[in-house]
């Protein structure tokens, strides 16, 4: 895998330029023009590897986004701490109105929903692990949380990532270790000051303690309430209040597995796999069943999703299959080291 992805738009005919955009974008959101007869959309972004850090320097054209839950299921699981330095955003990160201008940095977390409206402007993002910043930041909810221009903590870390971003140019792999960590600890440190407090410390824990187990065991048929409760020594009432915002902990379960499904149908791999067979290895004992409860929360149906991965522009394709590999593969590598 490439240390370093160079993409834009400026390299096919206008006629391909939307399309490509869209697919660069395709594990982030759906970016669609502000209006009818509007011109291509525009994007470039140089990425580069630091460990499981990825360094991003982007340009946009004018386009409105959003992030739905079939994006989420593409995997991704890091924070995008992303630095305005020109243009204008408004949007929302979930209930929380984020509105950004030039020297402003927000904080997206990409296991949740956000939309957006953008004109022409330039970033410099970081993509960090969330395992790691949630440690850093326990108990935090940093998504939308927006640093405004010329505020002190705003001020050192705009410093900071433009250090980062040149130093990443020239860091061997014997440092990247030690400078990854610092970083994700220096950031985290910085922005749970910032950030209002999510769950209290102890439940936390439990929460981080009880994802964990739903991630690794979505393929048992007996995963649910009871086995947790058993397992964690907790009640029923106590388990749902923790998984409340989710409407439970078997909706938390269903939609974990949809989720999973959604990526198996998407991958390349999955395409050997009927989608009865996927259904039934997470958990599902009904086609029909599978079928809507995934239409319900993607918006498209199994065989939808599975062909609506779309080939790049053919002399780009290594290129964008990098950039999705900084996306989402190399994290997932990393987080298994």
């Amino acid at each position: 895998m490439a240390n370093e992805i160079i993409l834009s738009t400026d390299m096919v005919e206008p006629a391909a330029r939307t399309d490509l955009c869209r697919e660069m974008s395709r594990h982030f959101f759906e970016p669609r023009a502000l209006s009818e007869g509007a011109e291509p959309l525009e994007l470039s972004l140089r990425s580069r590897l630091v460990g499981r850090m990825a360094v991003v320097a982007s340009r946009h054209g004018p386009q409105r986004y959003r992030r739905e839950r079939r994006h989420i299921a593409a995997g991704m699981d890091q924070y995008f701490i992303r630095l305005l330095l020109n243009g204008r955003h408004e949007g929302a990160c979930g209930e929380r109105p984020t509105a950004i201008t030039a020297g402003d940095i927000c904080v997206f977390d990409l296991s949740r929903p956000f939309c957006g409206e953008v004109d022409r402007g330039a970033m410099l993002s970081l993509m960090l692990p969330r395992s790691a910043v949630e440690k850093a930041a326990p108990g935090r909810d940093l998504h939308g949380l927006v640093l405004e221009r010329g505020a002190p903590v705003t001020v050192f870390l705009t410093d900071f990532m433009a250090s980062f971003a040149k130093l990443s140019e020239t860091l061997d792999e014997s440092e990247t270790l030690a400078i990854e960590d610092a970083a994700i600890g220096l950031l985290g440190a910085c922005l749970s000051r910032q950030a209002p407090p999510r769950d209290p410390a102890l439940g936390l824990v439990l929460r981080h303690r009880l994802l964990d187990f739903i991630e690794s065991h979505l393929a048992a048929p007996d995963l649910g309430p009871a086995l947790l409760m058993q397992r964690f020594q907790v009640s029923r009432a106590h388990l749902y209040r923790m998984f409340v915002a989710e409407g439970g902990v078997a909706a938390l379960i269903r939609d974990k597995r949809l989720d999973a499904a959604f990526h198996a149908l998407a991958s390349v791999n999955g395409g050997h796999w009927s989608i009865a067979k996927i259904a039934h290895s997470f958990g599902f004992s009904s086609a029909t069943q599978f079928h809507r409860a995934f239409r319900a929360r993607f918006g498209v149906t199994p065989s939808e999703a599975r062909h609506e991965t779309r080939p790049g522009t053919a002399g780009l394709q290594a290129a964008i299959v990098g950039w999705h590999e900084h996306c989402v593969q190399r994290p997932r590598m990393a987080a298994r080291d």
